[in-house]
C-alpha cells in the first residue's frame, strides 16, 4: 500500500469531518442531535454494515486469519488495560482518574473511524477484521471498563448490543456459506454504507463543540495521546511481525488498533462524572493527531519485510 493512498483517504476523512465541524458551528446539528445520530450509527447502521459482509465468500484461510486477529486484539487491548490499571494503582492515582486514563489508553475508535478508513483502504474484507476488533473491544469494555465507570458488576445484557448480535450472525452466515437474497443484500449494503460519512460528520460536530485552543493547552492529555496514538501502534507492529498473517491483514489489524481514543469512553465518563473534561479533550486531540500518527505508523510498519 502506497503512502499516497493513505494520505488520500485521510484527506477524504477530514473532508467529511470538516462538513461535520461546519454543521456544528452553523447550528445545523446541535449536541443533542449529535447524540441521537451517534446512537443511530451504533445501533442501526453499524449492524447493517456488519451484516452486509455476508455477501463475501470466506474460506478456511480467512477464518484462520480472523482467529489470529482476534487473539492479537485481545492481547493488545487486554495487555494495555492490565498494565495501565496496575501502573496507575502503583502510582496512587485516584480511582476516577485511574478509570478514565485506562479507558482512554486502552480502547481505540475502531468503529466510527477505523471501519470507514479500513473499508476505503482494504475493501469489504475490512469488515471481517472489524468483527475481531469489535469482539475484543466489547468483551473488555463491558466486562471490565464499564464496571470501573459505574462501580457495578458485569451483566450479560450489557454486552448483547446490536453490533455484537450482528457480528455473531455474520460469523454464522460466513461459516455456513449463507448469503442474503440479492435484493436484500442491496438494501443491507446501502444502509450499511451510510455509516462512513455519518460517523465522520459526527466526529466533526463533536470537534465543533469544543474550544480547540484549550485542548492543546491541556498538558495532562499529551501522555495519553502519545501512548494511544504512537506507543501502542509501535508495540503492535512488533507483535504483528510474529503473527502468520499476510501483509494486507496485518495492516488492517494495525489500523484498527492504531485508531485514536474511543468516543465511548467519553460518553460513559460524562454519564458517571468520571473526569469528563479530561476524556473529551483526550479524544479530540487524539482524533486530530491521528492524521499524523497513522501515516507515521504505516510508514514504520512498511519498514518491516512482513508488512510488504
Amino acid at each position: 500500500m502506497s503512502m499516497t493512498q493513505i494520505l488520500q483517504q485521510i484527506l477524504i476523512i477530514f473532508c467529511y469531518v470538516t462538513v461535520g465541524f461546519a454543521s456544528g458551528k452553523l447550528g445545523i446539528i446541535n449536541s443533542e442531535q449529535r447524540m441521537f445520530l451517534s446512537k443511530l450509527c451504533s445501533s442501526l447502521l453499524l449492524p447493517f454494515t456488519v451484516l452486509s459482509a455476508a455477501g463475501m465468500s470466506v474460506g478456511p484461510a480467512e477464518f484462520m486469519n480472523l482467529g489470529i486477529a482476534l487473539v492479537l486484539d485481545f492481547l493488545v487491548l487486554g495487555g494495555t488495560m492490565g498494565i495501565s490499571l496496575l501502573y496507575f494503582k502503583l502510582t496512587h492515582k485516584d480511582e476516577k482518574l485511574r478509570t478514565a486514563l485506562t479507558g482512554l489508553i486502552t480502547f481505540p475508535n475502531c468503529t466510527f473511524l477505523g471501519l470507514p478508513l479500513c473499508m476505503a483502504l482494504f475493501g469489504q474484507i475490512a469488515v471481517l477484521y472489524n468483527c475481531a476488533a469489535l469482539i475484543a473491544f466489547n468483551v473488555l469494555f463491558f466486562t471490565v471498563q464499564l464496571p470501573l465507570f459505574t462501580g457495578g458488576r458485569f451483566t450479560l445484557k450489557s454486552i448483547l448490543t446490536p453490533p455484537t448480535i450482528a457480528t455473531a450472525a455474520l460469523l454464522v452466515m460466513l461459516g455456513t456459506g449463507l448469503h442474503w437474497p440479492a435484493p436484500l443484500q442491496t438494501v443491507i449494503s446501502s444502509i450499511g454504507s451510510m455509516i462512513t460519512p455519518l460517523s465522520l460528520i459526527i466526529i466533526g460536530v463533536m470537534l465543533s463543540e469544543n474550544d480547540l485552543a484549550a485542548i492543546f493547552r491541556e498538558k495532562q492529555i499529551y501522555p495519553v495521546v502519545l501512548i494511544r496514538n504512537f506507543l501502542i501502534p509501535v508495540i503492535t507492529i512488533l507483535l504483528l511481525t510474529l503473527f502468520p498473517l499476510d501483509p494486507m491483514a496485518k495492516l488492517c489489524c494495525l489500523v484498527y488498533i492504531a485508531c485514536p481514543c474511543a468516543t465511548l469512553t467519553t460518553i460513559y465518563s460524562i454519564q458517571t462524572d468520571t473526569k469528563p473534561e479530561l476524556c473529551a479533550r483526550s479524544v479530540l486531540l487524539s482524533t486530530i493527531l491521528f492524521s499524523v500518527s497513522l501515516p507515521a505508523t504505516v510508514a514504520l510498519a512498511q519498514c518491516f519485510p512482513s508488512f510488504r
